[in-house]
Order: structure tokens, then sequence, then C-alpha cells
């Protein structure tokens, strides 16, 4: 039988067409190092709903993004990348290599066993944080299973019900995970992840050391709960000092040192009313606080304080030293606390929308941030070698 020309011509253009792909995915994927296949074995060119594809001689395709550190940031960064929408949560899995079975855990993305689909898409989603790069790999269907059942035994030890409140953790064991949770949500910030410019301050470690054994020591002394402490720090800026609200201005009846004035009218000024620092105390409210301060000096004692987070008390806001914007966050959220007879979602509220309205959205979020704090700081401690206290 003679084959028509026609189907000749066909034939040969789809295979120039599958070489020059090839050719593509090459060129794409190097200097990525690919698993060589098994001998004899070739990639297989192939239609799927008219669209070609290039799949690899594997049960499964993976792409393995890269160790994220010990258990507790492992996990932090699972949860977050499970959370992006452009990724299925279900092919997110975090245990050790199977060439090393009793190696760190890595951070695996299950893709479709096409080139020509999962490369441009993992290349689209390495371009956000805190996806940096990915490198390619065949498993076998006992790898995948075998990553899949270390994940699901993983997730389930940062899942489980948290009963014994933070405070109650002796501060060597606390404030390393503390820090690592304080470092995460800087470094996840959305305007780090979208990458604004300029961009934010992100923690390093000693800082965020520091501001973590500052916050432990503020909420021990006014006796606030820890948890929800630090979720006023992550919904307010994620604890990092940056000024927010540049815009927000105040109506006042006279101005003070340091105000900047934009408008008098009827003997009165209307003055910026930005905020300050990691806890995003405006600049009235600041000056609010340090009236609080000077009452509240004289039936308390001050002195146990650490010496950088003794209360100053300046006429122009700016002036504040920022850890003592801790004490003063802290010294809000007690007399919140009192307002409300012991009410924390009121005062949470409150501590945003104030005293008259207090904002409900904004303690829910805060609400979750505490109980999510609480419960992987708590479960990194349960898993971590105990320590001396």
């Amino acid at each position: 039988m003679r084959i028509p020309r026609a189907v000749k011509w066909l034939t040969s253009l789809l295979l120039l067409a599958a070489l020059g792909l090839a050719g593509w995915i090459a060129y794409r994927t190097w200097p990525r190092k690919l698993p060589p296949p098994p001998p004899m074995a070739f990639q297989k060119v192939f239609f799927s709903h008219g669209q070609l594809g290039i799949a690899l001689p594997a049960d499964a395709l993976i792409a393995n993004l890269g160790p994220y550190g010990d258990a507790l940031n492992t996990y932090l960064y699972l949860d977050l990348i499970r959370s992006f929408k452009s990724i299925d949560s279900t092919r997110v899995m975090a245990c050790s290599p199977p060439t090393d079975p009793q190696g760190p855990r890595n951070l695996y993305l299950a893709v479709d066993n096409n080139l020509l689909v999962s490369i441009p898409y993992l290349d689209s989603i390495s371009l956000e944080n805190p996806i940096h790069g990915y490198t390619l790999h065949t498993w076998t269907r006992n790898d995948l299973n075998r990553c899949l059942d270390q994940t699901v035994r993983f997730d389930a030890s940062f899942r489980l019900p948290v009963f014994d409140p933070l405070p109650e953790i002796p501060d060597s064991q606390l404030i390393p995970p503390l820090a690592e949770f304080l470092v995460f949500k800087s470094a996840t910030d959305r305007r780090v992840l979208d990458r604004v410019d300029p961009p934010p301050p992100v923690l390093n470690p000693d800082q965020a050391a520091e501001l973590a054994e500052d916050i432990i020591v503020v909420a021990r002394f006014y006796g606030l709960p820890l948890d929800y402490f630090l979720g006023i720090g992550a919904v307010e800026n994620n604890y990092m000092d940056v000024r927010g609200d540049l815009e927000h201005t105040v109506w006042k009846r006279r101005p003070q040192r340091g105000d900047v004035v934009l408008k008098r009218r009827r003997r009165r000024v209307l003055v910026l009313n930005y905020s300050l620092g990691v806890w995003q105390i405006t600049r009235e409210t600041l000056r609010r606080a340090q009236t609080l301060y000077l009452e509240d000096r004289k039936p308390r004692d001050y002195a146990p304080l650490p010496e950088r987070l003794q209360p100053q008390v300046n006429a122009d806001p700016d002036d504040i030293r920022p850890e003592t914007l801790t004490t003063y966050a802290g010294l809000l959220l007690r007399h919140l606390l009192d307002h409300f007879n012991g009410n924390i979602i009121q005062a949470v509220g409150a501590y945003n929308g104030g005293v008259d309205k207090p904002n409900t959205a904004y303690a829910d979020s805060v609400r979750t941030v505490a109980f999510y704090a609480r419960r992987v700081i708590t479960h990194s401690v349960a898993l971590s070698p105990r320590q001396n206290p």
C-alpha cells in the first residue's frame, strides 16, 4: 500500500516538532539536575486531548522544593505552600528523600508526568517566595506512598489538641521556637512575598530571639495571655518595625512637639497620626499610653523590667526607643483587659477599633493566629530534644 505524500509530510513535521520540543525542554531544564532514565528507556511523546506531551518513564514525577530547616520551620512552610491557590494542597509532601530514608525532611510537590505542562507550571510558582526553586525527580509508586505516609504522620504531630499554656514552658525551650515563628511570619509577610519597594525589614534570628524574649517578659509582667499578645503582633505588622497608616490623620485642639500639622481650623489642627513599630501604636495612642504609664507606675513596680523595656516618656513619639513599644503595647492591652473585666476578645477588638467600638473581625484574626501559634510552638517543643530549664 502506498502512503500518501501528505501523510509523509505530516509525519515528518510531527517528528521535527517532537525533536524541537525535546530541545526546548533540555534548554528550559538546564542546569536543573534530572535523574537519568533507566537503561533502554526513552521519553514518551504522546497526545492528550489534542495536546502534545512528553513523559518520563516513572510512576510519579516529583519536584523537590528543598529543605526548610528543622521540624517547626518545615511544618510552617508546608502549611503555607499548601495554602497557595495555584497549588493542589494534596500534592504537597514533607518527607526524607527516597535515597536517604533517615535524612532530613524536604518539601516535595507531585506534578503531572508531562514535561510540557509541569515545567512551565513549576517555573511560574518558583517566581513566588518562599519557593526558591526546584529539582525534578522520578519516583516509584513505593517512593510516593512512603512519602505520603510520612507526610500524614508529620502533619498529625502538629495537629494534636493543645491544652498546656505557653507560659508554662521554660524560657530555654520556649524562646527558640517562638523566635523561629517570628522570623517565619516576617519572611512570609504579603509585602515581602509581593516584593514591594522598599521591602520591609525581615527579622533576622538575633532580632527575633530578642523580640521573643521581650514579648515573654512583657506578657508575664502584665499578666497577659501570651498567645493573644503574639496574635496582635502578627496581625498588626508581622513583627516588623515598619510605620503604617502613613496618611492617617486626626483633629486635635492644639499641636504638640513633633506633630506634622496639615490644616488649622477654628482653634483646631489636623495632624498626621501614623502608626509606629511592631505593634502599630499610633502617635496619639502612644501619648495616651505614656499617660497610663505615669499613672500605673505608682501601684506597679517597673524595676524588674530589663532596662531596654523600661518605658520612656518623650514629648515626640518618634523619639521613643523601639523596644519600649512592646512594653507600651502590653500596658495598653492590660488596660483594655481591666476595662472589659478580663474579656480578651473585647479587649483585643478595642486595641484596634477603640473602647467605644471594638473591632470583632480584628479580634477574630488575632484569635486565629493565637491558636495557631500556641499549637505549632507547643508541638515543636514536644518534638524537640528536652533541654534543661
